[in-house]
């Protein structure tokens, strides 16, 4: 048993080491090698998100309801891997319940766009969201499911400035076409 376990291994060492050189290789013919390495430029724009934020929001459990339920939390956001990414911590309670959550940003440099994860306590999935920024916008978009239905999502945070800003989420089950909107929010940073 030892033998195909340290073959595998020789043999993957030995994999490694040849793309490493031709990766040299190619560098030194001038040709298009690694990435640029360490935090994405556009990660520092986020450098004002840093710190604890109270949010005020509101929600909606039915789309085709005009109710809306009031909620607040807390958002505290930090760099992680050296500025490669935002993390954000999201706390508080959501109809009686606690309410936790977990979002990871980042910027992909080869395919220019932003990049969102979300997860939570009560739907115990990752949701991942693609997008971009632009005139004051930064919108996220990617798919989720409610109540056994697949959907879009899409959020949008807006109205941004040193110490505040709003943010929607909104929902589509006709592939686009037409958008509800599920919850709003304001954050106002902590001084």
């Amino acid at each position: 048993m030892r033998k195909p376990v340290s073959t595998l291994l020789l043999l993957g060492a030995l994999l490694l080491t040849a793309s490493m050189l031709m990766a040299e290789e190619h560098m030194q013919e001038g040709q298009q090698g690694m990435p640029e390495m360490g935090p994405p430029e556009e990660m520092k724009h986020l450098e004002g998100m840093i710190g604890m934020w109270d949010v005020a929001s509101k929600m909606k459990m039915d789309p085709t309801s005009d109710e809306w339920t009031d909620f607040s939390a807390t958002a505290e956001f930090s760099y992680i891997l050296d500025g490669a990414a935002l993390r954000m911590d999201y706390e508080g309670q959501m109809m009686g319940m606690p309410y936790k959550g977990l979002s990871i940003s980042a910027y992909d440099r080869e395919h220019e766009e932003w990049q969102d994860t979300w997860v939570d306590n009560m739907t115990g999935r990752i949701m991942m969201m693609t997008g971009w920024e632009k005139d004051g916008k930064r919108v996220m978009q990617g798919k989720d499911i409610w109540n056994g239905q697949e959907m879009l999502v899409r959020t949008t945070s807006h109205n941004m400035t040193d110490d505040s800003f709003d943010w929607k989420y909104e929902t589509s089950t006709d592939g686009g076409k037409t958008w509800e909107t599920m919850m709003t929010a304001t954050y106002t940073k902590r001084q």
